[in-house]
């Protein structure tokens, strides 16, 4: 008995393999368009479907976690939640109430997005002033994501197909690592220098004294 083959089932599953690319760029960005920019560049799915069922599925998690955070501001407990799981929403907060687009597009490109969209529906920013930046900045990623996978299947495309499959998934896991370590040391970092800032009045105050 032999297994069915991927494009079999991309093309028995019709339309519906944008549907679940869709859900699964949703729940983990990155990765997936990766995946799915490897799959368009191997002739199995198309590229500019796969490029705008990115860009729309990621404009709707942005949604998500803005409204997430409109709706957690006024909820005490859900906000400590929130709070433990994003340190860095408290203070994005701050700086989103003054320059709320700059600070959108350095954290969307700082791999802090989510916290920022979180702060951003905390502090009521209108989603109408957020959304022109939001949608730039997620199609030049996904632009990023699927050159790096037309990149990633052409450099393997020479090896045996085991090999191509074994060396693009090896890459889809090692991406996935470094980019969650990444995300959790620049939250870090961004957390650290904003707690700097903070204190830079205080001593300059002191020292007035």
């Amino acid at each position: 008995m032999h297994l069915p083959s991927l494009s079999w089932i991309l093309h028995h599953a019709g339309r519906w393999h944008y549907a679940w690319f869709m859900l699964l760029v949703f729940v983990e960005g990155p990765t997936t368009t990766i995946a799915g920019a490897v799959l368009a560049a191997s002739g199995l799915l198309n590229p500019w479907k796969v490029f705008a069922a990115a860009v729309v599925s990621n404009l709707a998690a942005d949604a998500f976690w803005f409204q997430v955070g409109r709706v957690v501001r006024s909820r005490g407990h859900w906000m400590e939640k929130i709070e433990r799981r994003y340190p860095l929403v408290r203070p994005l907060e701050r700086k989103l109430r003054e320059r709320a687009v700059a600070f959108l597009l350095f954290a969307k490109f700082t791999l802090s997005g989510v916290p920022a969209l979180i702060a951003a529906g905390v502090a009521q920013v209108p989603w109408r002033k957020l959304l022109g930046a939001v949608l730039l900045s997620e199609i030049a990623w996904i632009a990023f994501l699927t050159f790096l996978g037309y990149t990633l299947w052409n450099k393997v495309a020479y090896l045996a197909l085991v090999f191509r499959v074994a060396a693009v998934a090896g890459f889809l896991i090692f991406a996935f690592v470094v980019t969650h370590y990444a995300r959790r040391a620049m939250n870090g970092l961004l957390v650290a220098a904003q707690v700097a800032d903070d204190a830079q009045p205080a001593d300059e105050a002191d020292n007035h004294k």
